[in-house]
């Protein structure tokens, strides 16, 4: 925690002696990564703000979810609400916020991570790669999986590009080695009849690995001629891979903390919004997966490079066409016409993710950030900001400014 965080929360902790303690349940699955990163938002809030008394089941919910809740006396509760579960929970009459989005709540406010972004952040940082032949890996019948290939199709047929589906049901704790064993041998064959090279994005980090291993056994190179990213950065799962595995950062704990400041403001007596908060996702963290440039042209292949090493440490087009043995108008043309982009867009387009990346995993001041990402002021910054995503940085990055459209 920061000094002016630990300050925030010594006054805070100073001006609530006295007051009732609320009890909170979280009614979440905190073996899975992304839950356990809400868990850190929901304590950063709590330190920040008030005590709570929590409630944490973070294992078998299901099981004992009927039994306590009957009997349990609490102020709210935060839950990753399956359709199953609408019932037991909304029945009590307490403030209640949805982080799953499984199930159809009217009244009930829902804080998710904005699943369509995070499929077309998977799509741009396979586009920029330069590949031609895309495909999506998806849990069928998942409702969140289902929003990452619709973000994946929509950034890459932008482009122009068709895309393949490979449904797959999810990891199932009663199936086995059997099981799993089909589900690989069925993921070799198709490995081996798509076109290649080819960019690939799974659902999840889990689905990722499993790919990753399926590309193993069907002896395809991966990244050359199979690159791979996945979503939520789970660093265990991304490490074990082989190669390690390139993820789309998904911001759970800002979810966690804005999930904890909607409930506070409903144990207080104020009406939540009727619209969902959207947490947009914090970059793509590149591993060895996707290390590649799928470029014929190997001269806007080297100028790809130089861009990517060094966006960031203030060049402009001229560096770029001085490291490049081009004409800049011949250079700027060919770079187009490959990449449906410009130069300097390019340029821009690094900075700012490398921005929204600070943004969202540090603390750094703006104007730090500005620097590190080679704007050159922080006025400039914000305006780039204002015209890609129509916020500014500052309200980027505070809670609760995470709504985004699917646009």
């Amino acid at each position: 925690m920061t000094s002016a965080a630990a300050t925030r929360a010594a006054k805070s902790a100073a001006a609530n002696r006295g007051r009732r303690v609320r009890h909170v349940a979280l009614i979440v699955e905190a073996v899975i990564a992304p839950r356990r990163q809400m868990l850190r938002g929901v304590a950063q809030y709590i330190q920040e703000h008030e005590p709570w008394a929590l409630y944490l089941k973070p294992a078998e919910v299901k099981k004992a979810l009927a039994d306590w809740l009957k009997h349990w006396r609490g102020d709210g509760i935060i839950a990753a609400i399956h359709e199953t579960d609408t019932q037991l929970l909304t029945q009590r009459g307490l403030p209640l916020v949805d982080v799953a989005g499984a199930a159809s709540l009217p009244n009930i406010p829902l804080v998710h991570a904005n699943d369509f972004s995070i499929g077309r952040l998977g799509a741009e940082h396979l586009l920029e790669r330069a590949f031609r032949h895309f495909a999506f890996l998806e849990y069928k019948d998942t409702y969140w999986s289902v929003r990452r290939r619709d973000g994946f199709l929509a950034a890459v047929r932008e482009r122009g590009h068709d895309c393949l589906i490979y449904s797959q049901g999810q990891p199932a704790g009663t199936g086995g080695p059997q099981s799993y064993e089909q589900q690989q041998s069925a993921l070799v064959e198709w490995i081996q009849q798509i076109p290649k090279p080819i960019g690939v994005m799974t659902s999840t980090d889990l689905m990722g690995q499993q790919f990753l291993e399926a590309c193993l056994r069907a002896g395809v190179s991966v990244p050359e001629q199979i690159a791979v990213v996945g979503a939520d950065n789970d660093e265990p799962i991304c490490r074990v891979s082989w190669p390690a595995l390139s993820s789309v950062i998904i911001n759970d704990e800002l979810r966690g903390y804005q999930a904890a400041a909607v409930l506070d403001a409903m144990m207080r007596g104020e009406a939540p919004s009727s619209e969902p908060i959207y947490i947009e996702p914090g970059g793509v963290m590149c591993r060895a997966s996707t290390d590649i440039l799928a470029i014929d042209d190997h001269l806007i292949a080297q100028a790809l490079k130089f861009i990517r090493d060094h966006a960031c440490e203030g060049i402009d087009v001229s560096d770029v066409v001085r490291h490049v043995p081009l004409s800049r108008s011949v250079l700027e043309r060919r770079f187009r016409n490959l990449l449906g982009k410009t130069l300097n867009e390019e340029i821009v387009r690094l900075r700012l993710n490398h921005a929204i990346e600070l943004l969202s995993s540090t603390p750094l001041e703006l104007k730090v950030i500005a620097d590190r990402c080679g704007f050159g002021s922080q006025s400039y910054m914000t305006a780039v900001f204002r015209a890609k995503l129509g916020v500014t940085p500052g309200s980027y990055r505070k809670p609760g400014t995470g709504k985004a459209s699917d646009s």
